[in-house]
């Protein structure tokens, strides 16, 4: 019996140490209703990730970060708590088997023992002398001692709950000892026989009766013992197996999380932003910066590129407006005349200025008016404005009409329109030459903001402008002033002997070429000297300009009248016969007798004038030969007796480089080839006393 309940004992505690069938079947179970509640848990975890997204967003992303960190700390943590625990549960419940099944060996020994003595006893009992029960003797004393020392043993490991049982255990088996030891002593004293009357006594038989009870008892205790232990160490192991389970779910859980919130929180962000700025730095700025509208480090790192890509906007702006200004004054310091200038203005300012509509007013000569020279980008091409309509140039600086502060409407500008713009006057020299207009039409989807600093930003490119033109207005108005002084004579405003070459030598090559004729008129004021001398040279002067503004008056645009000096003029008169150069030379001396010249509240003395005609290619073929012919004629007319038209023979190739015979045709034809700057006056007297 006690041989069973011993091996039962070891068996179910080996069953549940060392056997894998039900601790597999047990897990496969676990592992089902993980993956149930897996599936569960992971959907709920969706959910909560999904309402939580725009709250955890809000977080700083140092926040979020330690946050994580600390998510994936504590739950190794908490597995390794988790897991200590469970070990040392698992450790005391073993070690309690282990007490148990030691227990449960004990007894099985101490029985072992006891039937082994109640053997060798009979032995002796069965002796029919010492010598023969004499062996059986040592062994029983051989065996007691052992059960003495087992008892010891069992005595010092006893579990709480039994030891009552084992103190009773102890009791008997000292009991027992003592009645063997007893009989081992009377056999070897009084014989087998006597010591077989003292085991078969009443005494011996209940001893050992109540020592089978006892170890009967204390082996039920032992093998409920071993039960109740047997019984938890399966929930243990389940709740191990759940706890571990869920730890991995919460793991993989949090693993997961932490993964998506940085790779959709933090690294697509920054990839993306890394990716703004090498776009940028390679020269795209037509980009969007994502993520401006973050809380986080990551918002602001995208604000800053934002800022970024604007700076560099403004700087290839602020570049680009750079190059088109110095390209501006490139091509207005090669202007040639003011028309040229106006176009280029126009050109430049619409690439410039493409949000603004303008308009260039420049004074006219009478400095009374401003003339709109140049519109641009649907700018209305207005009608000449006094200077008193714009408040810019009464005040002398620019001005601006926007919706912020106290602005008041120039009255060139249509009242009706709301539309913003600035008057920007046009200065050179410390002089106003005019002014520069620009209407703002920004973009309906600007907000305000960005409409004024658009603005600003145009009015300031504007003013830039402004001065570009006005120095080079300067620039074309002096060159043109310094060439007129350079081919016009300065009492007339007739061109000089400068121009008459270089016009002469033109015409003649083009008619020339075209098969036409060149009409020269070679005029000469009769007896100016005696108006010096009877008037004053002031006098002589208001005659000289009267003569001039008669020329300019009686000839076409395209005719060229020349002073040479003095009373001497010159009319070139490109594609006139000599008939026709003759009638017109008519006219002229009709116009010039019909002159009233008042000087000093008193008219002056008639005028007349003495022509001679030449016409090339009949009185010559070159300029110089037509001239000389026309001087010939001119004397001819004064030899007459003045206030006539004389025309020129045809021309003599034999004597085409004989010198003249005529006195007055040396000094004249010879100055053509002399261009002196000497005062004309002093230049042309000695000649003036010689036609006299």
């Amino acid at each position: 019996m006690h041989y069973e309940l011993s091996y039962n004992i070891i068996r179910r505690h080996a069953a549940a140490r060392h056997e894998g069938g039900d601790l597999t079947t047990m897990i496969a179970s676990s592992m089902t209703t993980t993956r149930r509640f897996g599936g569960l848990l992971r959907r709920a975890c969706a959910g909560v990730v999904r309402s939580s997204t725009s709250r955890w967003n809000e977080l700083r992303l140092e926040t979020r970060l330690y946050a994580i960190i600390v998510l994936l700390g504590v739950l190794p943590a908490a597995g390794a708590m988790i897991a200590k625990v469970t070990i040392d549960s698992f450790t005391r419940d073993a070690a309690a088997l282990d007490r148990l099944a030691r227990g449960s060996i004990s007894l099985q020994r101490i029985d072992g023992l006891v039937n082994a003595v109640v053997a060798e006893s009979r032995g002796i009992y069965m002796s029919a002398d010492w010598k023969a029960a004499e062996p059986f003797a040592r062994n029983v004393s051989a065996k007691l001692a052992e059960l003495q020392k087992l008892a010891q043993i069992r005595a010092s490991e006893v579990i709480a709950s039994q030891s009552s049982n084992v103190e009773e255990l102890i009791l008997r088996l000292g009991d027992f000892i003592r009645l063997q030891t007893e009989l081992v002593r009377i056999a070897g004293e009084q014989g087998p026989a006597a010591a077989r009357a003292m085991g078969d006594n009443d005494a011996n038989r209940a001893t050992r009766t109540t020592l089978d009870d006892i170890l009967s008892t204390v082996a039920g205790a032992y093998d409920r013992e071993s039960a109740e232990a047997q019984s938890k160490i399966g929930p243990k192991e389940q709740g191990f197996l759940a706890s571990l389970t869920v730890l991995a779910l919460l793991s993989t859980l949090a693993l997961y999380t932490g993964l998506t919130l940085v790779t959709r929180g933090l690294l697509v962000p920054l990839l993306e932003t890394k990716d703004s700025m090498l776009r940028l730095a390679q020269g795209n700025l037509d980009i969007i910066v994502a993520g401006q509208a973050r809380t986080d480090e990551i918002g602001e790192m995208a604000r800053a590129v934002h800022v970024f890509q604007d700076m560099l906007i403004e700087r290839q702006k602020s570049h680009r407006e750079s190059e088109l200004l110095s390209e501006l004054n490139e091509w207005l310091q090669s202007c040639k005349s003011l028309a040229e200038l106006y176009e280029i203005v126009g050109k430049f300012l619409t690439l410039m200025l493409p949000d603004c509509a303008g308009s260039l007013y420049i004074y006219a000569n009478s400095r009374n008016v401003l003339d709109n020279v140049k519109s641009w980008n649907g700018a209305e091409v207005a009608q000449p404005m006094r200077p008193d309509d714009c408040w810019s140039l009464r005040r002398g600086h620019t001005v601006v009409r926007d919706d912020d502060g106290i602005h008041f409407d120039c009255a060139h500008v249509d009242p009706t329109r709301c539309d913003d713009y600035c008057c920007i006057p046009i200065l050179a020299h410390g002089e106003t030459i005019g002014m520069l207009h620009v209407t703002f039409h920004p973009d309906p989807a600007w907000d305000g903001a960005t409409r004024k600093e658009a603005f600003a930003r145009q009015r300031r490119l504007g003013l830039s402008c402004a001065e570009q033109i006005s120095m080079a207005i300067a620039n074309v108005k002096l060159r043109d002033q310094l060439q007129d002084q350079a081919i016009r004579d300065t009492l007339t405003g007739l061109f000089n002997r400068r121009y008459l070459l270089e016009t002469c030598h033109r015409e003649f090559s083009k008619a020339a070429r075209t098969r036409s004729s060149v009409g020269i008129l070679s005029i000469d004021i009769d007896h100016f000297k005696k108006y010096n001398d009877n008037h004053g040279h002031d006098a002589g002067d208001v005659l000289l300009r009267a003569f001039g503004e008669c020329l300019e008056s009686s000839f076409r645009g395209e005719d060229i009248a020349c002073r040479l000096g003095g009373e001497e003029f010159i009319v070139v008169l490109p594609g006139a016969s000599s008939d026709e150069a003759a009638y017109r030379a008519e006219e002229l001396k009709a116009s010039v007798e019909s002159l009233v010249i008042r000087y000093l509240g008193r008219n002056l003395p008639k005028m007349t004038v003495s022509i001679g005609v030449a016409a090339f290619p009949d009185s010559g073929d070159t300029p110089e030969a037509v001239i000389r012919a026309a001087d010939e004629a001119l004397y001819r007319a004064k030899e007459l007796g003045r206030n006539r038209v004389e025309r020129a023979g045809a021309a003599d190739p034999t004597c085409e480089n004989a010198s003249p015979t005529l006195p007055v045709a040396a000094p004249r034809a010879l100055g053509m080839d002399l261009v002196d700057a000497a005062p004309e006056r002093e230049r042309v007297e000695p000649t003036i006393g010689t036609a006299a």
